[in-house]
């Protein structure tokens, strides 16, 4: 029986993926597990491959086409099997009745819905902008092939209004788009990566409503605590990396914990706070940014801890990292400690409620509890949250329970 290969989904935002290269051709054998194809979201390339051994036997998209998330990208089986996709919204013909590419002419790459009487053809991606922009279809000329509705007629009609006429009054109401920002069209003209991240970043910033505090932690008993725990490892002879990166993170889901509703989601308009901490590690690369997840953060010590965050963020830079590493984070860490960034303000991962974003450690003079003078490292933090779920206040109480975690850092591992 054939297999669909379908867009995966690489981040929690990615919505539809672009087709970068084929490596396969209709017709050429592929293995289970061997690369079909590349594709490009979500600041990142990522090879497609194949669920089973056969022939591929469908495309459904060319290079530089954009397909939603789920969407067909071709279809895999047996030499001589139709190429239906698994869903089976395509009518499949006699075996042998037609030839593999003209199949594959009639496969799933555009929506087909029939609506009062007449039929529609949408692609996916102005689908989408339908939804998002409260449109009809119904009122949409279509300039594609079959008059099929594509992204260019959607930002006509947004622009200049509906090609046709309305038959009713809650048609005529639709007719003007409800004022919904069209993220769709932000980045034209850049790279797939940067494309992506220009468009997560303007619809982080057009759905949320962000406020950023800072504030610095004394980090000498942090930076004692861990001198202590790496001579442990060493006498233990444990392949163990223990940076400091690995205690905030460790102190972050403490404090995430102790106040759930900074470890929660607001989406189409539902809160919903987690028990669980699933932890995002911001991870830089050489085109954009990628947030790799520690799955179930809470219930690791310090040492899983430390593994975890080195295999993912290696995987991430080497474009090894699955959609299902790179999906269901709860918060996210961010550090440009290493760039000597002092103070930033991070863009929320939505639809996280908070990002906390980790600077390069500083020396500062202070008087003791004697009134003499002496050199202390503080290390600043800017949490940036979204003012719709939490107010300033709650935002610095996170900051508080976090900084105690720091600068007592035994607590780490009670």
């Amino acid at each position: 029986m054939s297999e669909t290969i379908v867009m995966p989904k690489l981040g929690m935002t990615m919505t539809e993926g672009t087709i970068v290269e084929w490596y396969k051709e209709v017709g050429d054998p592929v293995n289970e597990g061997e690369p079909v194809l590349m594709i490009s979201s979500e600041k990142l390339n990522q090879d497609v491959e194949a669920p089973i051994s056969g022939i591929l036997l469908a495309k459904n998209a060319n290079v530089d086409d954009q397909l939603e998330v789920g969407a067909p990208i071709a279809v895999i089986g047996e030499e001589g099997e139709a190429a239906v996709p698994n869903e089976g919204k395509a009518d499949q013909p006699a075996a042998g009745s037609e030839k593999v590419e003209a199949v594959s002419a009639n496969l799933v790459k555009t929506e087909e819905k029939i609506v009062k009487g007449s039929r529609i053809f949408i692609t996916p991606l102005a689908r989408k902008m339908v939804k998002e922009n409260n449109l009809d279809k119904d009122l949409i000329k279509g300039t594609g092939g079959n008059d099929r509705i594509t992204k260019r007629d959607i930002q006509r009609v947004l622009a200049s209004g509906y090609d046709y006429q309305a038959e009713s009054q809650v048609a005529a109401a639709l007719a003007v788009p409800a004022p919904v920002a069209n993220y769709e069209s932000i980045g034209e003209g850049l790279n797939p990566m940067r494309k992506a991240i220009a468009r997560n970043m303007r619809r982080s910033l057009g759905q949320t409503a962000q406020l950023t505090l800072h504030r610095k932690a004394n980090a000498d008993n942090l930076i004692d605590f861990q001198k202590v725990l790496r001579n442990k490892i060493e006498s233990a002879d444990l392949d163990v990396k223990l940076t400091l990166t690995v205690l905030i993170a460790r102190a972050t889901v403490l404090a995430l914990q102790d106040l759930k509703k900074m470890n929660s989601h607001y989406q189409d308009g539902q809160l919903t706070e987690f028990d669980e901490v699933h932890l995002g590690i911001a991870t830089s690369l050489d085109d954009g940014l990628l947030v790799p997840v520690v799955k179930d953060a809470h219930q690791k010590t310090i040492g899983a801890l430390a593994k975890e965050i080195k295999e993912i963020s290696t995987k991430a830079r080497n474009g090894h990292a699955s959609g299902d590493l790179l999906t269901g984070s709860t918060f996210t860490i961010t550090n440009l400690g290493a760039s000597g960034i002092e103070y930033f303000t991070p863009i929320l991962n939505t639809p996280e409620t908070g990002i906390l974003g980790v600077g390069a450690f500083q020396d500062e003079l202070i008087l003791d509890e004697e009134g003499k003078v002496k050199s202390v490292k503080k290390i600043p933090f800017s949490l940036t949250f979204d003012h719709q779920i939490a107010d300033g206040a709650l935002a610095a109480e996170f900051l508080s329970i976090l900084i105690n975690y720091i600068e007592n850092p035994y607590l780490l591992v009670l």
